[in-house]
């Protein structure tokens, strides 16, 4: 959570002083932006295209026609044939997020003959190509921030870091899905190195892993999803900067013995352990009293415990798809609630004590459980809060 935070802040001053330069849009703007997904009616008015999608449209050249969105920020063109880039990709000088990912780009050939050219580029997603290096041009890359390898299992890891090792403001790097048996030493070539994503390898040796991953001592969110894991080694225990941890579709995961290996990590603020086949919400989670968000959708918990009320930092509880009853009454303890997620559930009234929560502005809660009465109930207790009441068969 803190190293998001971080990074945003970063983003953010890097966006205004580029928006005073070169009239990039702020991320709010952004969010704000229509997203086109044809390229002919995009180029009826390229001035007005921030974000294009060209994603999973059986494309196998990328259309020149693109260095015509002189304001493009986002371009998405995963999931097509793509083996190159074309010359016209040079144009767009305000390119700051651009989705290369399941192509078949054996290489990728960065023009950097001008510092200009992909000289706003902050993240970049390559994975799920045949690709066996990382383009030597990214060194040239100075504001890159995050990059994405995930599932390029033909590359070198070796030749990979030498590139990556040499962006000063690199701080995220995806390794997913690359059947890893352990860390790459050279991950620590990467000297600020705060989120890394090791989803995905099954047979990683997570002891040496851990170790290795303590000493370089600037790992802030760690990324552990579909790993096939089922405890977490003592050597966790070293990773004292970690903010976040991610342990979700671990399916046979123990709870009890992972919340006993992580009490000594005590700035953890967001921790999530969805699709994990959790019974149950052991007492120990009240052990992280600066936690900040905690999902926990679905599992088949069937109750939360009393111990929850200790979680006083909480802002966002995602206990969703799960097999919950009720919900305790000292929830009220968690006075900086913003928001729940309750829904598919079986749920039939949430407790009166809800109603203390002053923070909570967004709600979500099963709508078939509840009759009409309970349904008032809650909108009584949470008057200036948004109440989603969400069907059974909604995802």
């Amino acid at each position: 959570m803190k190293y998001r935070i971080l990074l945003f802040i970063s983003l953010f001053f890097s966006l205004q002083i580029a928006f005073a330069q070169g009239g990039l849009l702020s991320e709010e703007d952004l969010e704000e932006e229509k997203v086109y997904t044809n390229l002919e009616k995009a180029l009826k008015n390229p001035s007005e295209v921030f974000i294009l999608d060209l994603s999973g449209q059986g494309l196998d050249k990328i259309p020149r026609d693109v260095g015509r969105f002189r304001k493009l920020q986002i371009l998405k063109l995963t999931n097509n044939n793509f083996g190159e880039l074309p010359r016209e990709m040079t144009r767009l000088r305000n390119l700051q997020v651009l989705y290369l990912d399941s192509n078949n780009f054996n290489t990728i050939n960065f023009d950097m003959s001008n510092p200009m050219y992909y000289g706003n580029l902050e993240k970049l997603y390559i994975g799920g190509n045949p690709l066996r290096i990382v383009p030597e041009e990214l060194s040239q890359m100075q504001e890159l921030v995050y990059i994405s390898l995930s599932g390029n299992l033909s590359l070198d890891l070796n030749q990979a870091f030498i590139p990556l090792s040499a962006i000063p403001t690199l701080e995220a790097v995806d390794l997913s899905y690359l059947k890893l048996d352990t860390v790459p030493l050279e991950v620590g070539n990467v000297q600020d190195l705060k989120y890394l994503d090791l989803s995905g390898n099954p047979s990683c040796a997570w002891d040496t892993s851990f170790r290795y991953l303590a000493q370089m001592g600037s790992i802030e969110s760690l990324i552990l999803r579909d790993n096939k894991m089922r405890s977490l080694t003592e050597e966790v225990a070293g990773l004292k900067r970690i903010t976040e941890l991610d342990l979700s579709g671990n399916e046979r995961l123990n709870i009890n013995q992972v919340l006993r290996a992580i009490k000594p990590l005590q700035k953890i603020e967001v921790l999530r352990f969805s699709n994990c086949g959790l019974k149950e919400l052991p007492s120990s989670i009240g052990n992280f009293p600066v936690l900040k968000e905690l999902y926990i959708s679905h599992n088949e918990i069937g109750s939360l415990p009393d111990e929850i009320q200790k979680l006083e930092e909480v802002e966002i509880l995602d206990a969703s798809f799960n097999d919950l009853m009720e919900v305790p009454s000292n929830i009220s303890y968690m006075q900086s609630m913003e928001k729940l997620y309750l829904s598919h559930n079986p749920l039939e009234f949430l407790p009166s004590g809800i109603s203390e929560l002053s923070e909570l502005e967004y709600v979500e809660i099963p709508k078939n459980s509840m009759d009409k009465t309970e349904k008032k109930n809650v909108k009584k207790y949470l008057p200036d809060a948004e109440i989603v009441f969400v069907e059974d068969d909604d995802n």
